[in-house]
């Protein structure tokens, strides 16, 4: 994930136009409602932070999906998900090359002139963007990396994928499927995406579990495991020959 997000600062900077009129007018064409769906989540001030929490709450899970993995023995999954993990990562930020975006907080809700006035308090990675894109920003503050994605969702990818991993253990794979749909439903308040933002990362993951079975399938190389086959029946045929003496 580090190595990813220092990635999309130089990815960034190719300078591929902004593609949130085209994001817009799909969620538009979906019939999605952007202004109704943000009151839904906004209206009273706990709601919004209880929205905040949950989306912020994807690195925290991160971090304890491999200690319950390796907890119940399921370290075949676990080897997969950091497979599919990775693999994700990787092809969002290919992505993000052709088709960065400002976000919906900046294109939809925002005028110009309240983007202008908008207190540097107020965070939105439109200013990295714009920085990085006018040569403005040339270093990587790696002591405070942003996530810079808008399309694919990544947060949307993070989510299937934890519930995926964590599906084989029955007694989490119901709340794991309900808290990372939690999650999913606020990234288009707390990360300003728009719908088709969400829909590519969801379609984006299927793809890449089946490439993960695939990699680690491939990794178990069939000609060491015959090596081995060989060499511990080289070591039985041994034993056999001592103890007949």
């Amino acid at each position: 994930m580090v190595v990813c997000a220092i990635l999309t600062y130089p990815a960034a900077k190719a300078g591929f136009p902004y593609r949130d009129a085209t994001f817009y007018q799909l969620d538009q064409w979906l019939g999605f409602d952007r202004a109704a769906y943000l009151r839904a989540f906004t209206d009273l001030r706990w709601k919004q932070k209880l929205c905040d929490s949950v989306y912020l709450s994807m690195l925290p899970e991160m971090a304890v999906i491999p200690l319950v993995l390796i907890l119940a023995r399921r370290t075949d999954r676990l080897q997969r998900f950091i497979a599919a993990y990775g693999l994700a990562l990787a092809v969002t930020t290919v992505i993000f090359i052709f088709a960065p975006a400002v976000g919906a907080f900046v294109f939809v809700d925002l005028t110009p002139s309240d983007y202008a006035k908008l207190p540097a308090a107020v965070y939105t990675p439109a200013r990295t963007l714009d920085a990085l894109r006018q040569g403005v920003m040339t270093t990587v503050p790696l002591q405070n990396l942003e996530g810079l994605i808008a399309f694919p969702s990544f947060h949307t990818q993070s989510a299937i994928l934890y519930a995926w991993a964590l599906w084989p253990i029955k007694w989490m794979r119901w709340p794991a499927v309900l808290f990372n749909a939690a999650i999913i439903s606020t990234t288009p308040v707390s990360g300003a995406h728009y719908v088709v933002d969400v829909i590519a990362g969801a379609l984006l993951v299927g793809p890449v579990i089946v490439l993960s079975r695939k990699l680690c399938e491939d990794s178990s190389s069939p000609l060491a495991d015959g090596k081995d086959r060989s060499a511990r029946q080289h070591v039985g045929a041994g034993t056999g020959a001592v103890a007949a003496k």
